[in-house]
């Protein structure tokens, strides 16, 4: 496939990433709608599911924060800077077409390019694949991210310092990430792998679907009913907190653990673009996650 076709598939995934929800998270939030009785949640729960179905129905972004773009890409045959640079020049020509909001500052100057570029950004994951082309794009609005959190614990810390430290960060979080959000925790022996293990554990993996080890997907479900125990709330105002609770862990330092928390807004923005040869599919997650 020619590298400007291929910059043509990567602008219409940000676009279908930006403007539309995907199927996982619309149903779930469809079945909070339908579950809850009380008035205001229910008025709250139905807005935002019009606000979906407009997005999609007209092309425009589901937010006004369109987020920080991130890419995980299963190269393929491809060689890195060639998709590096198709990426980029997608991000920018998406921005204009779209339209995405200018979302990046340059630290030292403050200054804004207006097309969602800056240094190291859009940010990319290169990951291990096979011959297919693989290119995930999220979407993280600025809210949600601002409440993440990062502790280090004692190697010999269990469930019940795991969950204390998960439940302080959303309860000190309160409504501010937009709830209801879907929770990503992340266990390993740093800081840098516990974060990110946190984010895939959000954005790559289906609501609903457990964990393959069934000691971390009772970890999930104990977790996502102790978090709606708290009583936050859609927007605040009580009821259901989270869709889902995913976690994912990486083998720990014999001294100490980290444990990083990172939640999505309910408007959880993911797309992915595989290319097999000169078959192109766009979907709303990969079944390798």
């Amino acid at each position: 496939m020619h590298s400007a076709k291929l910059k043509e598939y990567v602008v219409e995934a940000i676009r279908l990433c930006e403007t539309s929800l995907p199927l996982d998270v619309k149903n779930s939030l469809k079945e909070a709608y339908e579950r809850e009785e009380r008035e205001i949640r229910r008025k709250i729960l139905g807005a935002l599911l019009k606000n979906v179905e407009t997005a999609e129905k007209e092309g425009r972004p589901i937010c006004q924060d369109t987020g920080t773009l991130t890419f995980y890409v299963k190269r393929g045959g491809w060689r890195e800077n060639e998709l590096q640079r198709i990426i980029v020049e997608a991000v920018v020509e998406a921005s204009g077409k779209i339209p995405l909001r200018p979302n990046t500052i340059d630290f030292p100057s403050r200054r804004n390019p207006g097309d969602n570029t800056g240094r190291f950004v859009p940010w990319i994951f290169w990951e291990q694949g096979g011959e297919d082309l693989e290119i995930t794009v999220v979407a993280k609005g600025g809210g949600s991210e601002a409440v993440s959190s990062l502790k280090v614990l004692p190697a010999t810390a269990g469930r019940k310092e795991i969950f204390q430290t998960v439940l302080e960060s959303v309860a000190e979080a309160g409504a501010k990430p937009c709830p209801p959000i879907i929770l990503g925790v992340g266990i390993g022996p740093s800081s840098e792998m516990a974060l990110e293990l946190a984010k895939r554990a959000v954005y790559l993996r289906p609501i609903g679907e457990r964990h393959m080890n069934g000691v971390i997907a009772r970890m999930e479900e104990d977790l996502l009913r102790m978090v709606n125990e708290l009583d936050i709330g859609i927007h605040g105002f009580g009821g259901i907190s989270a869709l889902d609770v995913h976690i994912e862990y990486a083998s720990i330092h014999p001294s100490s653990m980290v444990v990083g928390v990172v939640a999505s807004c309910w408007a959880l923005r993911r797309v992915v673009l595989k290319v097999s040869g000169e078959a192109v599919e766009i979907k709303s997650h990969s079944s390798q996650f």
